[in-house]
């Protein structure tokens, strides 16, 4: 018997099986709705990500690499990030600039401060562990 209850009625319900009917529905309906979620999160991701040049893509991806072991400030990124991709330490910055614009990382501290550091975000986080693994395979 599949019998779907107002949640006003479960109150009274608690354990009894039309509650627990009801809570299992529930559950299967938002166990869908995030897995819907969390493709359409990734999808845009990537739709994301496609629209940076591979300058870009290699300085996101060093980047995040770096403020993984250890937090820096943006400039102290862009020097080190320059040396090892052979780009100037201003295209270096712009790009880096840019990436936390789009939101991938971010600064904590006050602008123009010398104490701000660069932090990688949920964004950057996500976008590293889906597309990162994905770039290393296909490197391989």
């Amino acid at each position: 018997m599949n019998v779907l209850l107002n949640p006003a009625k479960l109150e009274g319900l608690d354990y009894s099986e039309e509650g627990i009917a009801f809570a299992l529905e529930r559950i299967k309906k938002l166990e869908k709705d995030n897995l819907f979620l969390f493709d359409l999160l990734n999808q845009s991701l990537i739709i994301l990500f496609d629209q940076l040049n591979d300058k870009q893509k290699d300085i996101f991806f060093e980047g995040y690499r770096f403020l993984e072991r250890r937090k820096t400030s943006l400039n102290r990124l862009a020097e080190i990030i320059s040396a090892q991709l052979d780009i100037s330490f201003s295209t270096t910055k712009w790009n880096i600039t840019k990436l936390r614009d789009l939101g991938f990382f971010e600064t904590i501290g006050t602008r123009g401060n010398t104490k701000t550091t660069l932090i990688s975000t949920i964004i950057g986080d996500t976008l590293y562990y889906t597309l990162g693994q994905q770039i290393k395979n296909k490197n391989r």
